[in-house]
């Protein structure tokens, strides 16, 4: 008896980690997977809004990608993460350098400049849309004050999707920033010394030496804000609408209007599959990336 008092509880410490573990993992189960494999399997069949109908293999894909503007939309995405990414990641490293430097009140404007983080897209959305707007807007004010016309680069083709990449990189470089800063402070201060003296150029001391310390950090940082832009829905839904004529549909938004305004859940359940599969495709490829470096 006295030796299996020690044998239970020893059992008891080996199970305690997974008491604590499965509730969490249930939990990333239900709210997760469980909508996945529904959306592969919705993507499969026909359905008539909630109601799965017969099973039509990958015909709801090539509904979507050659007959549904699904290819056109890819396009927009892609286009919109790689302009985001142009503005957000310079922007972000660059404020975080400057953050890092010995410099009054900086506890004051870390806080402002993450505030954009913080607001939510919907809000976000709003400000910035105020912002373009022809008529009432601080941009057609001061511009019309010059003497010039201005109706606003939401409601042009060629303007509008520009014009949601500046407002996404308002929202999405304190992420980067905030990852860089944190990066910065784990160099040593003998490493930043000893690289003053060897290079005194500040753009060769950040090449050669401030750059390789903090590079898998601003790779992190470059995977979260890919996934967040490339899933963006609500900034883009409130601006434009995926107008006009279609030039700032990005695929997120189709999974929305496809399902909710459209009532097709079988086409929407198969452009979502597709975002997941790119997501992957993304995360890969950046995986890929860091294990190089780190080689």
């Amino acid at each position: 008896m006295r030796a299996s008092k020690p044998a239970a509880a020893s059992g008891r410490r080996r199970a305690q980690p997974y008491l604590f573990f499965y509730p969490a993992f249930l939990l990333v189960a239900a709210v997760s997977f469980v909508p996945l494999f529904y959306a592969l399997r919705q993507s499969v069949y026909s359905a008539d809004y909630l109601t799965t109908g017969g099973f039509v293999g990958l015909s709801n894909y090539t509904e979507l990608l050659l007959h549904g503007g699904g290819l056109a939309a890819i396009g927009v995405s892609l286009t919109f993460v790689v302009g985001s990414l142009l503005l957000t990641v310079p922007l972000g490293v660059g404020l975080a350098l400057l953050l890092n430097r010995p410099i009054r009140f900086s506890t004051f404007f870390r806080t402002v400049l993450l505030l954009p983080w913080i607001i939510s897209q919907l809000v976000t959305g709003l400000l910035w849309l105020w912002l373009y707007d022809g008529r009432l807007g601080p941009v057609a004010d001061a511009v019309q004050g010059l003497g010039l016309s201005f109706s606003g680069p939401l409601t042009d083709p060629d303007w509008a999707l520009p014009s949601l990449i500046l407002t996404n990189t308002w929202h999405s470089y304190p992420l980067v920033m905030i990852f860089t800063l944190a990066a910065l402070q784990t160099i040593p201060r003998e490493t930043l010394e000893a690289a003053r003296i060897d290079a005194p150029s500040a753009w060769r001391r950040f090449r050669h030496v401030t750059l390789p310390l903090i590079r898998n950090t601003v790779l992190v940082a470059l995977v979260l804000s890919t996934l967040h832009t490339f899933n963006t829905v609500t900034t883009v839904l409130v601006m434009t609408g995926g107008g006009p004529v279609g030039a700032t549909e990005v695929l997120a938004l189709k999974v929305f209007k496809e399902g909710f305004q459209f009532y097709r859940m079988e086409i929407a359940a198969a452009a979502a599959v597709v975002i997941f599969a790119l997501n992957i495709v993304f995360t890969l490829a950046y995986i890929r990336v860091l294990r190089s470096e780190r080689t």
